[in-house]
């Protein structure tokens, strides 16, 4: 099971709350944090959004001053949304069979990053962004944006044509009023003005900066300061000089200020002390780990009891959210049945947002709903589960791994319980 599979699995078991069963799921949302909502073709007000939760085809999905969020569609193209951003899922069209498919999004206004899924990376032509003023043509890359009424702006983030990470070049090829620019090296873009070709490619690493910070959240205040250099570190990291599609779909925290200098030096995930040993990490060494978003995906198995298992294994996932920058963590784990076992339908639970900033010791934490103090899950059915992350291969905090224990509390009659674990791996 890939993320995409566990956050829609998690979206089915809050179903009561979905619209009309007619509408055609395409994807979920995940990362979210302020007010966002999504409005169906024909519903009268919009869905308060959660992550986890499904979104549609022809959604129309908005975000207020303080929102954000991360849209992932099935064939794993993502895009990331900022405060007071709109976005219309106009077409989505996949086979996993083979790739093949149709990704077409519209943004009305606001702050955004796309990265390029399947559909995209089997044929470039068949992913399109469509903006108030200009389109992007898109080849297997990153790239962020910002768009209005009043024109828009595209930079490529990466991976360029001279990245390190033995990822396909990518670029971005931006039209309107009948010209077009392509755009192939990371920290450089253009502008579009209504009615005019687009602007000449330039260096536009500083707005590039301000992208990136719009679309995570401030760092910090231990982090702040002045940024060194010359502005342009960051968009190697998001260029793919350093392995970008591998599954870190942001780097928002910590200094945002340099961005394309030291190519070859840069890693999105810090170079690990020699000497880590493997097996259970210490929260020092997890908090080791260089400042980026990076996420955990994996999956294992669990057996269950009682009256609404239906005996033998079920598929357990974790999907893990983790800052390293700003210290904390947020995800989800689910339990879905799986042929001819496991629980009678999908339970899941999302891990809340969890500061590791001054957790000592083994890095393992206890997952409770609460019972007279903050809790760090939402669902008391998984109480007394324990989540903790691990070293391996000489790399801190390679692994994160959930010890999952489920009761459902029945009231009448005997409960049903299940017990197992789910392993997660970071790039």
């Amino acid at each position: 099971m890939n993320l995409l599979s566990i956050l829609l699995a998690s979206a089915l078991a809050a179903s009561a709350q979905a619209p009309a069963a007619n509408l055609t799921r395409i994807g979920a949302a995940a990362a979210v944090k302020g007010m966002v909502k999504a409005q169906a073709p024909g519903a009268a007000v919009g869905r308060v959004m959660e992550s986890g939760k499904p979104l549609f085809l022809n959604d129309h999905v908005t975000t207020g001053a303080a929102g954000r969020l991360q849209v992932m569609l099935l064939d794993e193209t993502v895009f990331t949304m900022g405060p007071n951003s709109d976005m219309v899922l106009d077409e989505f069209v996949y086979d996993p069979s083979n790739d093949a498919g149709k990704v077409t999004a519209r943004v009305t206004k606001g702050v955004f990053r796309f990265v390029t899924g399947k559909v995209a990376r089997k044929d470039p032509a068949n992913m399109k962004v469509n903006l108030p003023v200009g389109t992007i043509g898109i080849r297997g890359t990153i790239a962020a944006g910002e768009a209005s009424e009043a024109g828009s702006s595209i930079i490529l983030l990466g991976p360029g044509s001279q990245n390190n990470a033995n990822e396909n070049p990518g670029s971005v090829a931006v039209g309107n009023a009948g010209s077009q620019v392509v755009i192939t090296q990371p920290g450089f873009g253009t502008t579009i003005a209504p009615g005019q070709p687009p602007a000449s490619v330039t260096d536009m690493s500083q707005k590039a900066q301000q992208l990136i910070g719009l679309l995570g959240e401030p760092p910090p205040a231990s982090q702040t300061g002045a940024p060194s250099g010359n502005g342009k570190s960051r968009i190697s990291r998001e260029a793919g000089e350093e392995k970008a599609q591998g599954g870190v779909l942001a780097l928002e925290s910590g200094a945002l200020g340099e961005i394309v200098n030291n190519m070859d030096n840069n890693q999105v995930i810090a170079s690990q002390t020699n000497g880590i040993v493997d097996g259970l990490s210490t929260w020092d060494q997890v908090r080791g780990v260089e400042a980026g978003i990076v996420i955990y995906d994996g999956q294992g198995t669990y057996t269950c009891s009682g009256p609404n298992c239906a005996g033998g294994i079920g598929t357990s996932s974790l999907f893990l959210d983790v800052d390293f920058g700003a210290r904390q963590f947020q995800g989800s784990i689910v339990l879905q049945p799986a042929s001819p076992g496991g629980l009678v339908g999908i339970q899941s639970t999302s891990i809340l947002n969890t500061s590791f900033s001054s957790l000592s010791g083994n890095a393992s934490v206890l997952l409770h709903s609460g019972g007279g103090g903050p809790g760090n899950i939402n669902n008391a059915d998984f109480d007394n589960s324990v989540l903790s992350f691990h070293n391996r291969g000489g790399i801190a905090a390679k692994d994160a791994k959930v010890d999952i224990l489920f009761d459902d509390h029945a009231m009448v009659g005997a409960p049903t319980t299940a017990a197992g674990s789910a392993t997660a791996t970071r790039p």
